[in-house]
Order: structure tokens, then sequence, then C-alpha cells
């Protein structure tokens, strides 16, 4: 379990990593808003360092960025010994290439379409159970057991 993750903390800590600073600040800026522990990054230099000591749950990076593509960010994090899921969000074509290398080098990450809308990446990272991150409940969420005459089998 990570640092930021513990059994009274639902919230993970995430990184937002993209050369456009406007979509990783707005990104982060969403999820802390839907309570996640979210930190924009506009350079992999900086995520690489900052993770060193203190290791996101959840990685969410552009592909196609100057000096290292999110794929080699993600990679550089497996080899540093990080187990923290990353996913990665692209709208260039090539990035379909650099992800297929990753796998054929024992590397599976998640890829999304830019533009990434905020709803899908909110519904992703809560609904998707991954060891190392805790789901993170909508605040208003309430749970509802389906009643004796309700004939539809519960989700």
């Amino acid at each position: 379990m990570s640092p930021s993750s513990s059994p009274e903390s639902p919230i993970c800590r995430v990184y937002i990593v993209d050369d456009e600073w406007l979509i990783a600040q707005t990104l982060a800026a969403i999820l802390c808003k839907e309570g996640f522990h979210a930190q924009a990054f506009h350079n992999p230099d900086q995520v690489l360092v900052r993770s060193m000591e203190h290791p996101p749950d959840v990685l969410i990076t552009d592909v196609m960025m100057p000096g290292m593509t999110g794929v080699e960010l993600g990679i550089a994090l497996r080899r540093a010994g990080h187990d923290g899921r990353i996913i990665l969000f692209s709208g260039q074509a090539g990035a379909l290439d650099l992800l297929c290398d990753a796998r054929r080098r024992g590397y599976d990450f998640e890829l999304l379409d830019k533009p990434l809308h905020p709803l899908q990446l909110i519904l992703r990272l809560r609904n998707t159970q991954n060891p190392k991150t805790k789901r993170v409940p909508p605040a208003n969420e309430t749970v509802s057991l389906p009643s004796a005459t309700d004939s539809r089998p519960a989700a």
C-alpha cells in the first residue's frame, strides 16, 4: 500500500503529466474536486524526481511530449519499482505504436484517447479496481439493495 493510501483514507495520489500545462492543471483541479489528491506536472522529469520520494498511486500522462514520452516515463517508473496504475492518453496515431512496443517489452499500460472527457476519467478511476489504489466514492453516493420484487440482477 502506498503512503497516500491507508485503510482510513480512500484518497489516492494522482499525478497528471502533459506538456500542455492547461490540460494538466484542468484535469488536476477536476480530480481534486472529486476527492482525489491530484497534482499537475508539465515535465516528465519533474514527475520522476517527485515519484522517488512520493510515488503516485495513479499516473495519468500524455504520450507524446518533448524530451520523454509518456511510455518512457511509465517504463522508468516501473524500473524504479513503482507498481501504481499508469494511464496514458493521446490524440496522436503514433501513440499506439509506442504502446505496442512497450507491451512487447513486457510493460502494459492503459490508453485513453484525447480529447479526454473528465467524466470518463473519473469513472475509470472509480470503477476499475486496482490492488494499489482504493476506490474513491462520490460524495453523494448511496448504497441501495435490490428489493425482493426487483427482478433485475444486482450490479
